[in-house]
This record gives structure tokens, sequence and C-alpha cells, in this order.
């Protein structure tokens, strides 16, 4: 039947195989008997017995011969762990009791017995291997548990390890070497922090007694590879219980050296980029969608006068007008274009108005999408200042050709004049009335031919012939010419020279013509007498070359030695109105005046690679401030 259990009964005793045959039947079991142990071990093979009852005194092989074959002898594998019920009739001394036990057998049964007793025996025997193959089907399980974990843990890609209760390793796994160069063998039993750099040792002490108390703790810590190189581990440990006690700690430590790397070029690429932001010329700031300013360099706050931290966070229509918000980003539906090489003027700090040249274009993301705004601009208020520089020049240099022109068909008849004009002074009695009006004629034309050789002059300037030469030998040049002027005025004339002062390499008539004009100027605004003061002085500096009015050009020159001449007076001074276009050609504020002097002197000055500046307070005097170069 189906389900039912087969017995093997192996007895040379015939009626015990029919006794012990119908017993098993009756109970239920299927039954096979064999009256020698050799039959019983072909059967055995053959029909695969759940169970077999095995009387221990047969003639030829007895049953302690059958178990022992059935147990060693590999023909009999398949079958050898069927449960045993040895029977005997004879005493524990003479049987091989031990020996059998030792050999995996279920039971002994001593004759005689009854049928219970045999049926119970049998009942205990099943129940007690159906245990015994739960248990090895269980401990099968659990070595491969076992297995399948170590396996696990020994290849994970982390380092594991056990840290017992002193922060001593109890356990590594072999992820240790591949990691850092050590073999775990080595470490077995000491404590973890000597694995890890000094410097990283208090806080990884730290973490551990946090794991100690009970709570998990995560960190990261450093350790010097075999081979030299330095290793970040990030490590998660937590505390191993043991009846309610921390008795140590169980950590997941992983690499993630590669990661710092990538972090730490992340930082240098970052702070190689602001760098380079930060260093280029051009202002920079840049918005988030909601146009607030998110970076400001510092060519931007050169050219605007913010800081960044005053102006970072804050939107843009709140640190600019709103006009020039608008004339920054057009409207905001368009801002995904980019306005290239614009012009505007934008609103400093301190509310003055400045030329910028700029650009807009989004800022992208990797994915495409636009995240903001990036504005880069520059000062371009000298570029405005040199253009419109460059039109007067135009303007005037066109003007110089006109007047130059214009001079030439002058002089001519001038000199025809002047001519006429001698010769009937010479005919004319000295007490002739008319003889003051020849007179006259005379005076206005030799005006009018010094205002034309002036206009010759600044339209056809001569190249300056520069040599060394003593500053004082050029002013004693001029005080000779200008001396009657300051005795007849009462003007004093004070002078001074620094002992050091270098010689000048200059055009020595065109300096001279610079200073008599200056002092000439100084002489027409003290009419009533005042004090003329010459000081000059070594000066190493560097040039910025300003326009006519004042305003610096973008251009810088080296560091030179120059002589530094002040050239004041106590004079009426200059209104401040009138400063900005004293050198210009034919401004002048006498009434008799050509207004080509300061040009002359200005073009001069610019054409010896000096400079000149002017400072002057109305009613109070007028200081002029020359340099002129001493080097070739």
């Amino acid at each position: 039947m189906p389900g039912r259990k087969t017995i093997l009964f192996v007895d040379d005793d015939t009626d015990m195989l029919e006794i012990g045959g119908f017993i098993l039947r009756k109970a239920g079991y299927n039954f096979l008997g064999a009256e020698s142990g050799q039959q019983g071990l072909d059967m055995l093979v053959k029909y695969e017995p759940d169970l077999i009852i095995l009387d221990y005194m047969m003639p030829g092989m007895n049953g302690f011969q059958f178990y022992q074959e059935m147990r060693k002898n590999t023909k009999y594998k398949q079958v050898a762990e069927t449960p045993v019920i040895m029977l005997t009739a004879k005493s524990g001394d003479e049987v091989e009791r031990e020996e059998l036990f030792e050999l995996g057998l279920s039971a002994f049964l001593v004759k005689p017995f009854g049928n219970h007793e045999l049926l119970n025996v049998i009942d205990n025997v099943f129940t007690i291997h159906q245990l015994r193959e739960k248990n090895k089907e269980l401990e099968q399980r659990v070595r491969i548990t076992e297995y399948k974990y170590q396996d696990l843990i020994e290849n994970a890609s982390d380092v594991i390890f056990t840290l017992d209760a002193d922060a001593r390793f109890q356990f590594i796994n072999r992820r240790l070497a591949t990691v850092t160069g050590h073999n775990r063998e080595d470490w077995l039993g000491r404590y973890f922090y000597e694995l890890i750099l000094p410097e990283d040792r208090p806080q990884a002490i730290k973490h551990f007694e946090i794991s100690i108390t009970g709570r998990p703790s995560i960190f990261e810590f450093r350790v010097n590879h075999r081979n030299g190189n330095c290793i970040y581990l990030s490590t998660h440990i937590n505390p191993i219980f043991e009846k309610g006690q921390v008795v140590g700690c169980v950590g997941i430590a992983r690499n993630i050296t590669q990661r710092k790397l990538l972090e730490q070029e992340i930082i240098n690429l970052k702070n190689f980029n602001e760098s380079i932001i930060q260093s280029i010329g051009s202002g920079l700031i840049t918005l988030d969608l909601n146009r607030r300013i998110t970076s400001f360099n510092n060519s931007a706050e050169e050219i605007l006068g913010y800081k960044a931290e005053e102006v970072v966070g804050k939107a843009l229509d709140e640190v600019f007008p709103a006009e020039d918000c608008q004339r920054l980003l057009p409207n905001l539906e368009q801002q995904h274009q980019s306005l290239l090489n614009r012009e505007m003027q934008l609103t400093r700090k301190n509310g003055e108005r400045v030329y910028i040249g700029f650009t807009v274009t989004p800022r992208i993301d990797i994915n495409n999408q636009r995240v903001g705004t990036i504005i880069s601009f520059r000062d371009i208020s000298q570029i405005k200042q040199m253009q419109a520089e460059v039109l007067r020049m135009d303007r005037l240099a066109s003007m110089g050709v006109l007047a130059s022109g214009i001079a030439h068909e002058i002089r001519n008849p001038l000199a025809g004049i002047k001519t006429i004009a001698q010769t009937l002074e010479e005919e004319i009695p000295e007490d002739d009335p008319r003889r003051e009006y020849i007179t006259r004629i005379v005076r206005q034309v030799n005006r009018m031919d010094e205002l034309l050789r002036m206009i010759f002059s600044y339209a056809k300037p001569r190249q300056p012939q520069k040599k060394y030469h003593r500053l004082q030998e050029i002013v004693q040049e001029v005080l000779g010419l200008v001396g009657n002027r300051l005795k007849e005025q009462e003007v004093r004339f004070e002078e001074f020279y620094h002992p050091e002062l270098p010689l000048v390499f200059v055009d020595f008539y065109q300096i001279q013509q610079v200073i008599l004009n200056l002092f000439l100027n100084s002489l027409d605004a003290m009419p009533e007498g005042g004090t003329l003061k010459f000081e000059a002085y070594p000066e190493v500096t560097r040039i910025e070359p300003v326009d006519r009015r004042g305003r610096p050009f973008p251009v810088k020159n080296e560091t030179s030695l120059y002589a530094l001449v002040k050239i004041s007076d106590t004079g009426c001074g200059i209104k401040a109105e009138d400063l900005p276009s004293i050198f210009n050609p034919f401004f002048t504020t006498k009434p008799q005046g050509s207004g080509l002097g300061l040009s002359i002197v200005y073009r001069i000055i610019t054409e010896h690679e000096g400079d000149i500046k002017v400072e002057s307070t109305a009613g109070k005097g007028t200081t002029f401030k020359l340099l002129l170069p001493t080097e070739e």
C-alpha cells in the first residue's frame, strides 16, 4: 500500500519470522522476511526498507557483522542510514552494545518481548529516526546558511569587522587586504584605532564609545595603505548585544578614496574657476531664475562700487534702478536668448553713471535647462572718452589745417599793410596827429602776425630735439625775458631746486617756451603784484595719460624717474567750470588772449612723454605741475 512503511525482518528462526510478520502486518506495515544475513543485505539493496529488525545470533553472518557490513561497505551507502533494531537473547555483557551504538544502531530489544513492546520500540525508533533526519536537514541548512553568510562576508566589497568591548579586532574579512594592503591575521586582537591615522584617531575613538553605549554611529577616517598611499574609509558601526548587554560592535567600512579624490577635484576645479572669475578684467554677475544675484566678482565690485556681500542674495532691482534693470534684461520671456555687445549707462553705488559694454547669456545646467542668467560687462567710460577725444582732435586738426591755410593767405596782405604803414610813419612828421593812427596800425599788424605765428606753430609743430639739460639753465633764460615785468608788477620770484634733481632729457627751446608761457600767464593773473614760485624735485612715478579734460586713458607706463616741476602763483585763479577746457585750442578767458598758449604747452609736454596737471582756486591762485623726462 502506498504510504505504508516497510520493515525488513532478518532472523534464521522461521517461527520468529512468521510471528513477526503477523504482528507487523496487523499493525499496518509492509513486511519483508530474510532467513540469513546475506539474504537480508540483498533484500536491503533491492527494496530499501524503512526499518530493519535484525536478530543478533544467526549462523554464517550474525547481526553484528550484518550491521558492520551495512554501515561500512560503500556498496550499501544508499541504505546505510536505515534504522536498525537489534534482537538478542544475550545479556548486555555478551553483546558489543557500545560499538553498535557508536556505529549508529537505533535500539536493542531483548527476547522474549511482547507484541506491544515490539510495536512501541518500532514507533519510538521511527520517531527518533525522523527527528534525527530532521536535525540533519536543519544542520545542513544551517551549514549552508553559514557558508552563504561566510562567503557573503568574506567576498563583500566592503571591509566587515567585529570589535570586542575594548575595541580590539575579533574578526576581519579578507577585504581588508585588498583595500589597505594589510593582512587581517596581523590585526586580529589589536586595537582598531591603531590602523587609523593619528590625526583621525580621537574622532574614531569617540564614535566607538558612542556605539558601546548602544547607539549606531557613522564616521570617516583615513588609513595608510601598505604602499604608503592614504585611503579614506566611511564606517558604520552598530552595537552587538548579548542578554541585553553591549559586548562589542560590528562595523562595515567602505573605501571612499575615489569619491574623496573626486570631491577634492571638484573643489579644486571650483576654486580654479572662481579664481579665474575673480581675476578677469570684466565684471561678472550671475542671477538665479528669480533674478536674485548669486555671484558678484572682483571686477564688478571695482566697476560698480558694491561689495559682493552687499548684493549677493538680493534681487537685481533692489540694487539697481528699475530702468537700468529693464535695459540689462529687456523682458523675462526673452531671457533664454543672449544679448550680445550692448552698451548702456549703469548706476554705481555712489550714484555716478558709468558706461558699460555688456553681454547677457542664459546659464544652462547639464540637462540643458536654464537655471539663471550671466551678465558680463566692461567699463567702457575711458573708451568713450577716447572716442570723443579722437573726434575732437580730428575736428581740431581740421581747424588747424584750415587756420594754417587762412594764416598763410592773410600773412602776405599783412606784410604789405605793415610795409606801407611803416613808410607812411617815416614820411609823416612826428608832431602830426595822424602819426598816432599809423603807430596803432603797425602795433595791431604785429599782434596779428604774432597770432599767425602761433597758429603756424600749433598747426605744424616740429619734433622736439631732446638732449640732457640742467633745468636751472632753462629757467634763467626765461627769467631774462620776464625780469622787467617782474619788477614792474612788483611780483616776488622764488625758486627751489632739490639737491638730487637730475638732468632733464628735453628740447631746450620748447621747454623754455612752456615755462615762459606759464610765467606770462601767472604775471597776467597778478597785475597788482604777488608771488611767483618755481620748484623742482626728483619724482619716481609712472604716468597715466589723460585727455585735455583730465580724464584718464586706459594706458599705463612703467615707473620711471621724472623731474617734478611746480609753478605756482597767488593770482586770480581759474574758475572751476573753466578748468576742463583750458588746454583746448582757442579757449581763453583773457580779452586779448589767443587761446593757443596752453594748447601748445600741452602738446609740447605730451610730445616729451611727460605730464601736466593744474590745480586752481578762484581768487587764491594757480599751480601747474609738470613731469619732465630724465631718461632717453
